[in-house]
């Protein structure tokens, strides 16, 4: 008798629990829709040799005369070779004032745009109907149709705890944007989530969004948008209270890894996490040899599948600022060289949050915050690489 009522309730249960998850769109497609399809990567290349002269260009992206505080770049190459970078500037982190601004880069003339106001709390809050305290970070994702995508942090309530994401669509790489919508991704509160590494891409369209939370505990996470932009699901990349802000490098269609910021660790090193199944299970971080004075690192792979990473080279500043190879899939790292490094008795805010990508045409693009001040860009080839 007590087996048929259990068989019977387990429908109800079902219909329930169905019900419940329909209430909160996002669940419902995470726990309905299928998994999205492999990494979208190229297959790894044996090396060819470098084309051209070495290329090693540096340069500031923002005025000469700047806001008090800029910080948090990052960059999408658009049609045709240009990029596009997006930061935040303002009196300092956190205030009111603080706005995003973008620039494009021309590959042609190798130049730099005025940098272009794009959203502040205020504007986002009118957008959203509903009270905005401050912006944070952003990041920026081109999809294979030409759809850019801005993804920022705003704060209603209390610290960066409480940061929600938003997203603006444009449809003329950057010349136009949609008004600004939250994406629903926690549905007690929907607050807790933060963005600082670029996206990665799956074969079916779409999006990876590298996150991270700090409401409760630190930890980072896999955001899986479909091609559509709706949230689908969240994967655990690290627990805890100890990691934050991953870079996701996928490394071919299943297998990837991820290297994450310390927080309050007392081994100050970089953290290393890998999935073997499309980013739908991570293993448990470790630390790896290269330090990391709790500060975001930038990792990309190259066409002959070599690993490149942008970081701070020591363990309790972020005074210097370098570049090292990888070639074997983040095992085993090497120091290349160094972009920044801060004079002996000079005090710095330091050279931090590098952004690094390699373009279509194989050049390096890399930017990142100069004193907190300023944004620097350097581009590089790989015949300037080579002669290193």
């Amino acid at each position: 008798m007590k087996a048929r009522a259990l068989r019977g309730a387990a429908p109800r249960l079902a219909f329930v629990v169905l019900f419940c998850l329909a209430g909160f769109p996002p669940l419902f497609k995470a726990v309905t829709a299928p998994p999205p399809a492999g990494f979208d990567v190229a297959p790894s290349a044996p090396p060819s040799a470098p084309a051209g002269r070495p290329l090693y260009r540096e340069e500031f992206i923002d005025p000469e005369e700047p806001l008090q505080t800029a910080h948090c770049p990052a960059l999408v190459e658009l049609g045709g070779g240009d990029l596009l970078a997006v930061w935040y500037a303002g009196v300092e982190e956190g205030s009111a004032d603080v706005a995003l601004y973008t620039a494009s880069w021309d590959r042609r003339s190798g130049r730099w745009s005025s940098p272009c106001f794009i959203t502040d709390a205020a504007a986002t809050g009118a957008e959203l109907g509903r009270s905005v305290r401050k912006i944070g970070n952003a990041v920026l994702h081109r999809d294979e149709n030409g759809r850019l995508r801005l993804f920022y942090v705003t704060v209603s309530v209390g610290g960066w705890s409480g940061g929600a994401l938003n997203v603006k669509v444009s449809h003329d790489d950057g010349r136009a944007w949609s008004r600004a919508q939250r994406l629903v991704t926690c549905p007690i509160l929907n607050m807790g989530t933060l963005v600082r590494c670029g996206a990665v891409r799956y074969r079916d369209g779409s999006i990876g969004l590298p996150v991270y939370h700090e409401l409760i505990g630190k930890f980072g996470a896999l955001l899986v948008l479909g091609p559509d932009g709706s949230v689908r699901d969240e994967r655990r990349i690290s627990w805890g209270r100890s990691s934050l802000q991953p870079s996701v490098v996928p490394l071919d269609d299943a297998r990837a890894v991820a290297f994450l910021r310390q927080s309050g660790m007392p081994e100050r090193r970089l953290l290393r996490s890998r999935s073997a199944d499309g980013g739908r299970r991570w293993s448990r971080p470790a630390l790896t040899g290269l330090p990391n004075p709790n500060s975001s690192v930038s990792a990309v792979r190259s066409r002959d599948g070599t690993l490149w990473l942008a970081y701070n080279t020591m363990e309790y500043d972020r005074d210097n600022l370098g570049l090292a190879r990888s070639r074997d899939g983040g095992e085993t790292w090497e120091d290349v060289y160094e972009f920044a490094r801060a004079g002996d008795g000079e005090e710095t805010l330091g050279f931090s949050y590098p952004f690094l990508i390699e373009a279509s045409d194989g050049t390096f693009h890399l930017v990142y915050s100069w004193n907190r001040a300023r944004i620097r860009h350097v581009r590089f080839n790989r015949a300037w690489l080579e002669a290193l």
